[in-house]
């Protein structure tokens, strides 16, 4: 479990320029003990981990943009937000009826 700093293409503009550290994931065991069922040993595999360290110096991304689009996270625009609404059938004016 040693944490090495990678560097990663960017999502956007495809050159290698985002420094990332990297923590392989790896398998830990648990044991658990009651009186009525004994013990058990329990496995847990934990996943990889990926913690951005900067952006993209060549197009200007900030390291959330990037983590974003590495995570499959889209932002959506608020006319795009607004067009969902309304084609959802949500009220886009709420009226206070005081």
């Amino acid at each position: 479990m040693s944490t090495q700093e990678i560097i990663l293409d960017c999502p956007f503009c495809k050159k290698s320029t985002i420094k990332t550290l990297y923590t392989p994931g790896f398998i830990t065991s648990r044991k658990t003990w009651s009186a009525a069922a004994g013990g058990k040993s329990v496995r847990f595999r934990t996943s990889d981990k990926y913690e951005f360290v900067s952006g993209c110096s060549n197009c200007g991304k900030t390291k959330k943009e990037v983590k974003d689009a590495y995570e499959g996270k889209k932002q959506i625009s608020h006319e795009e937000r607004l067009k969902r609404i309304k084609e959802s059938g949500l009220p886009t004016i709420i009226e206070n009826k005081y």
